[in-house]
């Protein structure tokens, strides 16, 4: 049985305040620099990976398999091929995959939230202040 969750409260905060942020960017806006080599359509790509990254680890989480490990090279890697997303379609990829995470965090169980989160694990389920930091971000580049 699905277990309420105060995550998911505050997730949907921060998808709806990514949604907004994406209506609102024009072409000009996607190329912002963020700093670091990071532009905005980057910083909206990397929000797009790590929460399919995310879902499709819970998904595997739920069928009763162990929650994978992440590799600590996937940013550098994602940084390497961020050019070949197209920067005008990848702020609804980023929505999307924020609203799929969103969801299946809904179908956990007490027990699976509980496990996620005594194993260091929470950040799968608590994806708030990941997409919060990079939201920020941009909106200050964009001031």
């Amino acid at each position: 049985m699905p277990a309420t969750d105060n995550h998911s409260s505050t997730n949907a905060d921060s998808t709806e305040r990514l949604r907004a942020l994406v209506a609102r960017l024009a072409d000009d806006d996607l190329q912002r620099s963020l700093g670091g080599g990071w532009t905005t359509a980057f910083a909206l790509a990397h929000l797009a990976f790590w929460d399919a990254r995310q879902v499709a680890a819970l998904k595997r989480f739920a069928r009763g398999d162990q929650f994978p490990a992440e590799d600590l090279a996937t940013n550098d890697a994602l940084e390497l091929i961020a050019a070949a997303f197209d920067p005008a379609t990848i702020g609804e990829a980023a929505v999307n995959a924020a609203q799929d995470l969103d969801q299946i965090v809904t179908t956990l169980t007490a027990d699976q939230l509980n496990d996620l989160r005594t194993s260091g694990k929470a950040y799968a389920i608590d994806r708030a202040p990941h997409r919060d930091e990079h939201i920020s971000q941009i909106e200050e580049a964009l001031r």
